[in-house]
């Protein structure tokens, strides 16, 4: 599983995923897509949102599969893809993206506040705290 920084955990039905932003960051849209369908030209969007309105989802936790949130999003895909590619684009229009398999999420051996990442288990703190968040003055 391949999370680019990010992090990912199961709660109930849904994936929450972590991703890593500085301070100075929002996140403005997450679009997911079927990363075994990749290979395709286009490959389908099988959900996505923007216009995120709650602290936590300007911060870059994202509960993949609900409008909490954000003013704007899609239905649950049927059935849920086996592997997820996250894309999303902070408030500058940077956009990265991590791959999720919800099989190794769902496996992994987790305490309260900790998402599944390349690396292990870390909290959202630890997450962020990977990027390089210079400040220019």
């Amino acid at each position: 599983m391949t999370m680019a920084g990010a992090g990912a955990r199961v709660e109930g039905e849904t994936i929450v995923v972590k991703i890593p932003l500085c301070p100075s960051d929002e996140l403005r849209r997450v679009e997911v897509t079927d990363w075994d369908k990749a290979e395709d030209t286009n490959p389908p969007i099988v959900w996505r949102a923007s216009g995120p309105r709650t602290a936590s989802a300007k911060r870059g936790v994202v509960r993949l599969w609900s409008a909490e949130g954000f003013d704007r999003h899609a239905a649950t895909p049927t059935p849920v893809p086996r592997t997820l590619d996250v894309a999303y684009l902070d408030a500058s229009g940077e956009g990265r993206d991590c791959v999720v398999s919800p099989r190794t999420v769902t496996a992994a051996k987790l305490k309260p506040g900790q998402y599944w990442t390349d690396d292990g288990p870390r909290t959202a703190a630890q997450i962020d705290a990977r990027l390089d968040c210079h400040t220019v003055t």
